[in-house]
């Protein structure tokens, strides 16, 4: 997602001006969502040890640390109302 960041801002000048705002929008979506998933790993990372065992099996053990998934209804709170916006901007509805 981080390179889909990237990757939108850096069409800006090759996308027509009725949508470089869309295309803004797109690109800080992608930037929340980053940053939003790269702390629901890393809170999984804290929260849980994988361990393998005989026979190419794993297990996956409490470490103790609480493991944080409002990131994720933070990130849907964020981007939701930013894509619909976006969608009305690409639309282009009549005034």
């Amino acid at each position: 997602m981080g390179s889909a960041t990237i990757f939108f801002w850096l069409q800006l000048p090759n996308v027509t001006k009725n949508y470089r705002t869309a295309l803004t929008i797109t690109g800080i979506v992608t930037l929340i969502a980053t940053y939003h998933y790269i702390r629901i790993f890393n809170s999984w990372s804290e929260a849980f040890e994988v361990a393998s065992k005989d026979g190419g099996d794993y297990a996956v053990k409490l470490t103790g640390a609480p493991f944080n998934d409002g990131y994720r209804y933070v990130d849907w709170l964020l981007t939701v109302p930013l894509l619909l916006i976006e969608l009305i901007l690409v639309m282009r509805l009549p005034q």
